[in-house]
């Protein structure tokens, strides 16, 4: 595997989103005997200890430490310590030392498998299985499953039982499950607990395990010939009507491990699918992901974008580009915010690849503000130029109700560079009204009465209803463009859209298809009564400077009479 290079700062952020995962995480260099840990402020304090998790152990170099800096790859290890067991995954790091100097250190992940010194929990260790006391409770009294301790005795003793088989075991979490007791009750939110739980336990065969874990935690033990699709839950499908609520839907996610050696410990199993689990949690899009090898690789590249984040953004970075909005006339009307992050050399890193990480660890907001602004200074610098009757649509995230006072930034922008409110668009998703839906409504609304105009964005794709036409004040629906490329071999879904457009009309909406990249989908969206179009037909996301050059020739080099 690559070996990351961390500074001091660096690296003790990613000891502090790790410490979010692990119940210990430490950077140790087995050469020099000394050891990183965060103090309870959050600094890097050097302790001169032993790299192993007990001090009264010999530091040598053949530690797994030692060989995971010599060799720079990921080593695993089990150790049992008075009684206590705990399973810990090593990677190798370079890290600066405050004199300059560097050294390769590991970056140690320790799991402590819960147990009391009395009940010492089932661990393969030389060839024996050290056994649960038999007056364990095993079972959760609320949905009747397995716990974690029979889940982790009963896993074991099936794999074991079955060396024939393969096997895969599955972490799930319902998203957002703290809302469902915040707003519907604790009883509301046992009912879930115990539909879930039959929903999962419906999907498992004889021989296999299924338990809650913990909260809102559940995880199946099964053979991997079983494993197919029907273990991806779509609770708002499968569990209809559990909850009553047109703008909140129970999404429940999963990460899969497949249990490549046996001997390895039932905790570590679990602890890699929730490992997996942490990489999509409060994504609308992934509902499982599998754990693989470079899984930790990949979240220490996000934990640097994460560390380069705050830097790049005081050094500006980050920069608006700007896609064009078209009429069927080829007119230039305004244009969609949209952001690029340009290293000093000129690297582009792609959204795909900071914007999700941001959007997870609620950094989104900050990079949200900064985009608005500049959207406001060049509405600003447009004033008495040819470009005055331009607008510029903002887009915001859901977390932005919850870290900021949207109403009132929005409004110091406005203000601050005495803006024409329908200048400054505001693009919002369904997504926004799932959580504490009617405070974020009522304010939705409250900017679209004062004369912002509210567009709806990726209409058609998701959980999109009629009900959410319902309740918002929107002026703009935005379709989204996986829903368009259906158009060129569905008749079906032709009628579909011609319905949402018509829909649209009568409710006085201006309807803006976004993805058109051919000539073929324009003209069947024209015909079908939209005169609003985005897209890479006409022109791709492109600077500030780039669009004000070429902005009045966008759109232009299609036939005005034909589309007319």
């Amino acid at each position: 595997m690559n070996v990351i290079h961390y500074s001091a700062d660096e690296l003790t952020a990613l000891m502090k989103q790790m410490s979010l995962m692990y119940d210990i995480v430490r950077i140790v260099d087995p050469e020099g005997d000394n050891e990183w840990v965060l103090g309870s402020s959050g600094e890097l304090r050097k302790e001169d200890f032993c790299p192993k998790i007990s001090d009264n152990r010999k530091n040598c170099s053949e530690c797994d430490s030692f060989m995971a800096c010599k060799e720079g790859k990921r080593v695993e290890r089990t150790e049992i310590i008075d009684g206590k067991i705990f399973h810990i995954v090593m990677f190798p790091v370079d890290f600066s030392l405050a004199n300059g100097s560097e050294v390769r250190c590991a970056l140690e992940c320790i799991t402590r498998i819960e147990n009391s010194e009395d009940d010492v929990l089932e661990i393969v260790k030389d060839g024996h299985r050290l056994e649960i006391k038999e007056d364990k409770v095993m079972v959760d009294p609320l949905t009747g499953l397995y716990n974690w301790d029979g889940f982790f005795y009963e896993s074991r003793a099936a794999i074991d039982s079955q060396p024939d088989k393969e096997w895969v075991v599955i972490v799930y979490d319902i998203m957002s499950f703290k809302l469902v007791n915040d707003l519907f009750g604790e009883d509301k939110g046992d009912e879930v607990l115990v539909k879930v739980a039959g929903l999962i336990e419906s999907k498992c065969e004889e021989g296999e395990v299924c338990a809650r874990l913990r909260g809102d935690l559940f995880a199946v033990c099964i053979h991997k010939d079983h494993y197919d699709s029907t273990f991806t839950i779509s609770a708002s499908k499968e569990l209809p009507g559990l909850i009553n609520s047109p703008q909140f839907h129970l999404h429940i996610q999963g990460g899969v491990y497949n249990v490549t050696d046996k001997n390895v410990m039932v905790s570590a199993m679990v602890d890699r699918a929730h490992l997996a689990l942490s990489t999509i949690k409060g994504s609308s899009e992934r509902r499982m992901i599998e754990f693989d090898e470079n899984l930790m690789a990949r979240l220490l590249n996000e934990q640097q974008i994460i560390t380069d984040f705050k830097r790049a953004l005081l050094d500006r970075e980050f920069h608006m580009f700007l896609q064009p909005q078209v009429s069927n006339k080829g007119e230039v009307k305004g244009a969609e915010a949209l952001v690029r992050w340009i290293r000093p050399d000129n690297e582009i890193v792609s959204p795909g690849d900071f914007l999700d990480v941001l959007e997870r660890t609620d950094l989104i907001t900050d990079l949200d503000k900064y985009i608005w602004e500049e959207a406001a200074k060049t509405l600003a610098s447009w004033k008495g130029t040819d470009k005055e009757n331009l607008y510029i649509s903002i887009n915001i995230s859901p977390k932005d109700f919850f870290y900021m006072d949207v109403y009132q930034f929005i409004h110091d922008l406005v203000d601050k560079y005495d803006l024409d409110k329908k200048k400054l668009k505001l693009e919002i998703t369904e997504t926004i009204l799932m959580q504490d839906a009617i405070k974020q409504l009522a304010l939705v609304n409250r900017l679209h009465d004062e004369g912002f105009d509210i567009e709806i964005d990726d209409f058609g794709k998701g959980y999109s209803s009629l009900s959410l036409l319902k309740d918002i004040n929107a002026d703009v629906l935005k379709i989204d463009k996986e829903f368009l490329q259906e158009t060129q071999n569905s008749k079906r879904s032709e009628d579909i859209l011609g319905t949402v457009i018509d829909m649209s009309d009568r409710l006085a909406m201006r309807v803006i298809t976004e993805g058109v990249e051919t000539r073929e989908q324009l003209e069947k969206m024209i015909e079908l009564g939209c005169y609003m179009f985005q897209g890479y037909y006409f022109a791709k996301p492109m600077s500030l400077e780039e669009f004000e050059s070429k902005w009045t020739e966008i759109g232009a080099s299609f036939n005005e009479e034909k589309l007319a």
